[in-house]
Protein backbone atom coordinates (compact mmCIF):
# COMPACT_ATOMS: atom_id res chain seq x y z
CA UNK A 1 0.00 0.00 0.00
CA UNK A 2 1.20 3.48 -0.86
CA UNK A 3 1.62 5.59 2.26
CA UNK A 4 2.37 8.86 0.48
CA UNK A 5 1.76 9.71 -3.16
CA UNK A 6 5.00 11.01 -4.70
CA UNK A 7 5.42 13.21 -7.75
CA UNK A 8 8.68 13.81 -9.60
CA UNK A 9 9.05 17.29 -11.09
CA UNK A 10 11.24 17.47 -14.16
CA UNK A 11 14.09 19.93 -13.66
CA UNK A 12 14.63 20.86 -17.31
CA UNK A 13 13.69 24.29 -18.58
CA UNK A 14 13.96 27.84 -17.37
CA UNK A 15 11.62 30.42 -15.95
CA UNK A 16 9.27 31.99 -16.85
CA UNK A 17 7.88 29.28 -19.17
CA UNK A 18 8.50 26.41 -16.75
CA UNK A 19 8.97 26.18 -12.98
CA UNK A 20 7.09 29.44 -12.41
CA UNK A 21 3.48 30.52 -12.68
CA UNK A 22 1.38 33.46 -11.55
CA UNK A 23 0.12 33.22 -7.98
CA UNK A 24 -2.00 36.36 -7.73
CA UNK A 25 -4.41 36.50 -10.64
CA UNK A 26 -7.34 34.66 -12.19
CA UNK A 27 -5.09 31.70 -13.08
CA UNK A 28 -3.36 31.59 -9.69
CA UNK A 29 -4.00 27.91 -9.00
CA UNK A 30 -1.48 27.03 -11.73
CA UNK A 31 1.26 29.09 -10.10
CA UNK A 32 0.34 27.95 -6.60
CA UNK A 33 0.54 24.30 -7.62
CA UNK A 34 3.92 24.80 -9.34
CA UNK A 35 5.21 26.77 -6.36
CA UNK A 36 4.02 24.23 -3.81
CA UNK A 37 5.25 21.15 -5.63
CA UNK A 38 8.26 22.40 -7.56
CA UNK A 39 9.75 25.26 -5.58
CA UNK A 40 8.96 24.20 -2.03
CA UNK A 41 11.70 22.27 -0.26
CA UNK A 42 9.14 20.97 2.24
CA UNK A 43 6.43 19.47 0.04
CA UNK A 44 5.57 16.00 1.32
CA UNK A 45 4.49 14.99 -2.18
CA UNK A 46 7.67 15.87 -4.07
CA UNK A 47 9.78 12.81 -4.84
CA UNK A 48 13.46 13.39 -4.24
CA UNK A 49 14.26 10.53 -6.60
CA UNK A 50 12.30 9.81 -9.82
CA UNK A 51 12.51 6.05 -9.20
CA UNK A 52 10.11 6.34 -6.25
CA UNK A 53 7.62 8.61 -8.03
CA UNK A 54 4.08 7.49 -8.82
CA UNK A 55 3.49 10.36 -11.26
CA UNK A 56 5.59 12.87 -13.18
CA UNK A 57 4.80 16.58 -13.39
CA UNK A 58 5.63 18.61 -16.48
CA UNK A 59 6.06 22.07 -14.89
CA UNK A 60 4.83 24.15 -17.82
CA UNK A 61 3.02 27.39 -17.12
CA UNK A 62 0.49 27.72 -19.93
CA UNK A 63 -0.41 31.18 -18.62
CA UNK A 64 3.21 32.32 -18.95
CA UNK A 65 3.55 30.76 -22.40
CA UNK A 66 0.51 32.73 -23.55
CA UNK A 67 1.90 35.87 -21.92
CA UNK A 68 5.53 35.65 -23.05
CA UNK A 69 5.30 33.76 -26.35
CA UNK A 70 2.10 35.16 -27.82
CA UNK A 71 2.29 38.83 -26.93
CA UNK A 72 2.37 41.22 -28.60
CA UNK A 73 0.28 39.81 -31.38
CA UNK A 74 -0.47 41.73 -34.52
CA UNK A 75 -2.83 39.41 -36.38
CA UNK A 76 -5.00 36.35 -35.84
CA UNK A 77 -2.17 34.16 -37.19
CA UNK A 78 0.03 35.26 -34.28
CA UNK A 79 -2.39 33.53 -31.91
CA UNK A 80 -2.24 30.05 -33.42
CA UNK A 81 -1.95 27.36 -30.77
CA UNK A 82 0.55 25.25 -32.67
CA UNK A 83 3.31 27.34 -31.10
CA UNK A 84 2.25 26.11 -27.67
CA UNK A 85 2.04 22.56 -28.99
CA UNK A 86 5.60 22.76 -30.34
CA UNK A 87 6.92 24.05 -26.99
CA UNK A 88 5.32 21.18 -25.09
CA UNK A 89 6.38 18.68 -27.74
CA UNK A 90 9.99 19.90 -27.54
CA UNK A 91 9.96 19.69 -23.74
CA UNK A 92 8.57 16.16 -23.83
CA UNK A 93 11.20 15.25 -26.42
CA UNK A 94 13.96 16.43 -24.09
CA UNK A 95 12.70 14.51 -21.05
CA UNK A 96 11.87 11.40 -23.11
CA UNK A 97 15.42 11.31 -24.43
CA UNK A 98 17.06 12.01 -21.07
CA UNK A 99 14.92 9.85 -18.75
CA UNK A 100 13.29 6.41 -19.16
CA UNK A 101 10.05 7.39 -17.40
CA UNK A 102 8.12 8.88 -20.32
CA UNK A 103 9.00 5.99 -22.59
CA UNK A 104 8.12 3.20 -20.16
CA UNK A 105 4.53 4.42 -19.81
CA UNK A 106 4.19 6.35 -23.07
CA UNK A 107 3.40 9.37 -20.90
CA UNK A 108 0.40 7.81 -19.13
CA UNK A 109 1.75 8.69 -15.68
CA UNK A 110 2.71 12.25 -16.64
CA UNK A 111 0.61 15.35 -16.21
CA UNK A 112 0.61 19.10 -16.55
CA UNK A 113 -1.76 21.46 -14.86
CA UNK A 114 -3.37 24.65 -16.01
CA UNK A 115 -6.59 26.49 -15.42
CA UNK A 116 -6.15 28.20 -18.79
CA UNK A 117 -8.30 26.85 -21.61
CA UNK A 118 -5.25 26.56 -23.87
CA UNK A 119 -4.08 23.44 -22.06
CA UNK A 120 -6.45 21.47 -24.29
CA UNK A 121 -4.14 22.39 -27.16
CA UNK A 122 -1.37 20.47 -25.40
CA UNK A 123 -3.49 17.39 -25.00
CA UNK A 124 -2.59 15.77 -28.32
CA UNK A 125 0.84 17.24 -28.92
CA UNK A 126 2.58 13.95 -29.55
CA UNK A 127 0.84 11.73 -32.08
CA UNK A 128 1.68 8.58 -30.09
CA UNK A 129 1.59 10.05 -26.58
CA UNK A 130 -1.02 11.43 -24.30
CA UNK A 131 -0.42 14.08 -21.68
CA UNK A 132 -3.04 13.87 -18.99
CA UNK A 133 -4.32 17.37 -18.43
CA UNK A 134 -5.96 18.41 -15.21
CA UNK A 135 -8.12 21.49 -15.50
Amino acid sequence: MVKRFKVWVYEEGEQPLVHYGPVNDIYAIEGQFIDELDNSKRSPFKARNPDVAHAFFIPFSVVNVVHYVYKPYMSQNDYRRDRLQRLVEDYIGVVAEKYPYWNRSNGADHFLLSCHDWVCSCYFTYATCLVTSLF
